[in-house]
């Protein structure tokens, strides 16, 4: 059995390398944990909507949920959560910046959707779904970052990395969501917080070849005082 021996310089460069190695690891763990938790809940969000989706919504708006989800892959849950904070499931609802209908569509975002009458509460419902859609998959299925952006614009998603930090849209998503767990026996996934990650281990850590021909460089090298060799026979 032999062990090398490191100078002190050596040792160092080879904790340091170790140390971020491990935080790299870390890092990915929590991010593959975050990317799993969205897939959970979207799965979550499919199945709540066949069991209680419609939130108290008028029976007469049931069938226009239920095609708008149908045609754009979006929850009844998501929908109707949605209609109900933004209007009450009132078609004629105005706010004072001119949003419109159920869905509360901008005047330019409802022509871009195709709606040509806001007030209408199958085209409004139509053209909410259609654009949720979008933002769904724009944002790879992470639902608090799709309403952000339905309430505040891409552009501000974009601007401040995730929901940005205006109170009204943190609380419209916080609503939104609550909404979702009234009509879904399992609570919805908390994205507010950072999701834990196991402690890793070096040896299964992928450490890139530049590194690796680095650390195998230095365990080559003689340890001082040895004449012939870098091995201490024990």
């Amino acid at each position: 059995m032999s062990i090398t021996v490191l100078n002190y310089h050596d040792q160092t460069l080879v904790d340091q390398v170790t140390e971020l190695a491990t935080q790299r690891a870390a890092e990915k763990a929590a991010q593959e944990e975050a990317n799993s938790a969205a897939g959970n809940f979207s799965s979550i969000m499919h199945a709540a909507s066949a069991s209680n989706p419609t939130l108290g919504a008028p029976d007469h708006l049931d069938a226009i949920f239920q095609d708008a989800s149908a045609t754009y892959g979006v929850p009844v849950l998501l929908l109707t959560s949605i209609a109900k904070a933004e209007s009450g499931f009132n078609p004629n609802a105005v706010s004072h910046a001119g949003a419109v209908g159920i869905m509360q569509l901008m005047p330019q975002t409802a022509a871009s959707l195709g709606v040509s009458n806001s007030y209408d509460p199958y085209e409004n419902i139509m053209g909410g779904a259609k654009l949720m859609s979008q933002l769904l998959s724009k944002y790879n299925g992470n639902t608090p970052l799709a309403l952000a952006a339905y309430n505040a614009g891409s552009g501000n998603v974009e601007k401040y990395g995730g929901i940005p930090p205006f109170a009204e849209t943190q609380n419209y998503v916080q609503k939104v969501m609550g909404y979702m767990g009234e009509g879904n026996s399992t609570p919805p996934v908390n994205f507010s917080q950072q999701p834990s990650s196991p402690e890793p281990s070096f040896d299964s850590i992928k450490v890139n070849k530049a590194i690796l021909k680095l650390l195998q460089t230095i365990m080559s090298q003689p340890s001082e005082g040895d004449s012939d060799s870098s091995d201490t026979t024990l």
